[in-house]
């Protein structure tokens, strides 16, 4: 990979269907960024709920925009993948915010300042408890494991990584998983900022369709993990599963 330059391109994706005043709430955080060097790319998926106005009334704050039809959240990723110029890429989806107007800042110095060059750089997450209460969810070390360690609305990975393995569309809920675990397993550098990145929605598709997506977590362990990890990593997750059916959970 090449190595970071002073200031590089960093491209925000929010992807966007039927959620107008969560989209408001996030092109405010991209748009607040002190960080000079953003491209911000919006994808909707043809909504009907008035997201396109915010857009449109927003234009001025994003760089390039589409809104049309497609077959669920990763191919619109996908598509932003393949509009992205910058030399990093971060996926902030409508609800999500950065922590701080100087979020984006802090991890380009930070990522700046390591002597190694990192392919993908991660941190923490705050996530709503009850109405204004935050509570911090610290990433763990980099490493190869059975479900996500980090959010992946708190990574920032290099862009030709990210066209190099794309999201697989053929998963509803699991592709990130899938992505990091070939990022893993293709000897891409890792590296962990200890500090909260963004402050993640809890209403997103994986929360609400959780054994779903502990579900195709497991396909993604067949598809790639070998030896030992694979077993133990499925009798993790058919744990979780057997679990929440008996605390009533879905």
């Amino acid at each position: 990979m090449k190595p970071l330059s002073a200031f590089p391109l960093v491209t925000v994706v929010t992807v966007v269907y039927n959620s107008r005043e969560n989209l408001a709430k996030t092109i405010s955080s991209v748009a607040g960024q002190d960080y000079g060097n953003i491209e911000y790319i919006v994808i909707d998926g043809d909504s009907s709920d008035g997201s396109v106005r915010v857009i449109r009334e927003c234009s001025s704050r994003i760089t390039a925009w589409l809104s049309e039809k497609d077959d669920g959240i990763y191919q619109a990723m996908n598509k932003g993948i393949r509009m992205a110029t910058g030399e990093w890429i971060c996926f902030l989806n409508a609800g999500d915010c950065f922590v701080g107007p100087d979020t984006v800042g802090m991890v380009m110095r930070e990522t700046a300042s390591l002597q190694e060059e990192p392919d993908v750089v991660y941190g923490n997450a705050y996530v709503e408890k009850q109405a204004g209460l935050l509570s911090e969810r610290r990433a763990q070390a980099p490493g190869n494991r059975h479900r996500m360690y980090f959010t992946h609305q708190s990574a920032f990975v290099r862009t030709v990584l990210m066209r190099r393995y794309m999201f697989d569309e053929g998963y509803s809920l699991s592709s990130d998983f899938k992505f990091f675990k070939q990022c893993h397993y293709g000897g891409h550098a890792f590296v962990h900022l200890n500090f909260p990145v963004v402050i993640y929605d809890l209403h997103g598709l994986s929360n609400l369709q959780r054994e779903k997506g502990l579900r195709e977590n497991i396909s993604v362990i067949r598809e790639l993990d070998r030896g030992v990890c694979k077993y133990v990593f499925m009798l993790r997750l058919y744990f979780v599963i057997y679990w929440r059916r008996l605390t009533g959970k879905k």
